[in-house]
């Protein structure tokens, strides 16, 4: 892929998706996932940490070559080990396992470089890790056997190197951290074979490993640029000092240049490092796979990855967000609710008051501008009608305005409240929850055709029984 490809999509990279029918996503360095039972859905985005910190600036096309060199080794990793692996449904998607993840990172490496040669050169090696290396050592020198450095899987800030032992302590036992050493190595082995094969050497990398019901199973990404650390070999053979390498270390070594090394503010990360970085990682999925990455320009990527899910039936397409008032509105949004269910439409119901707490209404409205489904808002409220109001003003997407009332009074209120909106805010009034509930299905049919042939037959059904009571 040439760089006038990669430069023209740097305003088109995937910086996050809110699939709101699944919930709240745990948000990661660089990947958003989703529980769905015993399942997770990992997107991987365009984003890019280094040094523990997460980035601003995007790479173009770093996501999907992420997601899919993951998918090519781990499914080369089954001869060796259970892996979280169960379906690639998009270019950055995953549908793994989930597993209950264990809480060490199992560094692997085959020669003294980065972080350990730093350790090595202060004489910290062995306080960190616990074991000893030969003296007399050069950077980037090949061990004669690969080594395990494990280290902490840190919520926030570093990870920190731990020794076997403490390894061992936090796995379960020695016996367990025994399995998972032999595994890594396994890995580590096979992963070596398939970068020699292409040119290549892997240098070090990230292995992570969770239980299911006890069995050690594989998650994570595996020997991908974001985890791994490759070298060309003839490369090394020519200057094993400083030779050309093809994955995130070289976005390290520019911020050490910049002086930055994980404190203190953000660098912006220019145009030419951010086409660079793509261009690395687009030549090591070249590498591995022996093709061009097959981007998909046609439409947005969200809206991809919301077809694609859709068409897999991990989510059933567009939904609704209801939200009321107040709790004794509920009964009103059960009846919305049992005609959405009827037509296998999902909703999510929420409580916020836009007089008693505005910033609740706020944060449920930015977080469904966010999502990659089509949405339609039903507000219930009664007597002055700020909720919709306030929902319509800043929501992207359509309000229908469901008023709550307990007698005719109460009625000509909040109908006048619903129907007298600002300028720039539009909220549709419906009356009765059930034709709210048809009107929102009517709106979210325009992007589902089968939601629309259901509708389409529903109108048939109810015209033949009007021609049969006509005739009666």
């Amino acid at each position: 892929m040439n760089r006038d490809l990669i430069t023209a999509q740097l305003d088109r990279c995937l910086d996050r998706i809110d699939l709101p029918e699944l919930g709240s996503s745990h948000r990661g360095k660089v990947r958003d996932s989703y529980i769905v039972g015993d399942r997770r859905l990992l997107i991987a985005t365009d984003r890019v940490s280094a040094f523990d910190r997460v980035f601003d600036e995007l790479i173009p096309f770093k996501g999907q070559v992420l997601n899919q060199l993951a998918a090519f080794f781990l499914r080369k990793a089954r001869d060796i080990v259970r892996t979280h692996l169960i379906d690639v449904p998009d270019p950055n998607v995953t549908v793994a396992q989930n597993a209950q993840a264990l809480p060490v990172e199992v560094i692997v490496r085959g020669y003294l470089t980065g972080s350990a040669w730093r350790d090595y050169v202060d004489g910290r090696f062995t306080t960190a890790y616990g074991f000893t290396l030969p003296e007399g050592l050069s950077m980037n020198a090949s061990l004669a056997t690969p080594i395990v450095t494990p280290t902490t899987k840190a919520h926030s800030g570093h990870d920190e190197p731990i020794t076997h032992e403490q390894a061992a302590a936090l796995v379960g036992g020695q016996a367990r951290w025994a399995e998972i050493v032999g595994t890594s190595l396994a890995l580590f082995a096979q992963g070596t074979e398939l970068a020699a094969g292409r040119g290549l050497i892997l240098v070090d990398t990230k292995y992570e490993f969770g239980l299911i019901e006890e069995a050690l199973i594989l998650i994570d990404e595996l020997h991908t640029p974001d985890s791994s650390r490759y070298w060309y070999t003839i490369a090394y053979t020519a200057d094993s000092a400083d030779p050309e390498q093809i994955s995130k270390e070289f976005l390290r070594d520019w911020l050490r240049r910049q002086g930055f090394t994980g404190d203190g503010p953000l660098p912006a990360l220019p145009t030419e490092v951010r086409v660079e970085i793509a261009e690395r990682y687009l030549a090591l999925y070249r590498a591995f796979t022996g093709q061009d990455l097959v981007p998909s320009f046609g439409e947005e990527i969200k809206t991809r990855i919301w077809h694609a899910l859709q068409a897999k039936a991990y989510i059933r397409g567009g939904m609704v967000s209801i939200i009321m008032g107040s709790a004794a509105d509920e009964p009103i949004a059960a009846k919305v609710r049992r005609i959405l269910d009827a037509y296998d439409v999902p909703s999510v119901v929420h409580v916020a008051s836009a007089h008693k707490v505005p910033e609740r209404v706020m944060r449920i409205v930015d977080a469904c501008n966010r999502s990659a489904q089509p949405l339609v808002h039903i507000t219930i409220a009664g007597r002055s009608n700020g909720l919709s109001g306030v929902t319509a003003a800043n929501a992207v997407h359509p309000v229908i305005a469901l008023p709550a009332f307990a007698d005719q009074a109460d009625y000509l209120v909040n109908i006048h409240s619903s129907l007298q909106m600002p300028s720039e805010t539009p909220v549709m009034t419906v009356i009765d929850p059930q034709n709210a509930a048809l009107a929102a299905l009517r709106i979210l049919a325009q992007a589902d055709p089968k939601l629309r042939e259901r509708l389409t037959k529903q109108v048939a059904t109810m015209k033949a029984r009007f021609d049969q009571e006509v005739l009666v």
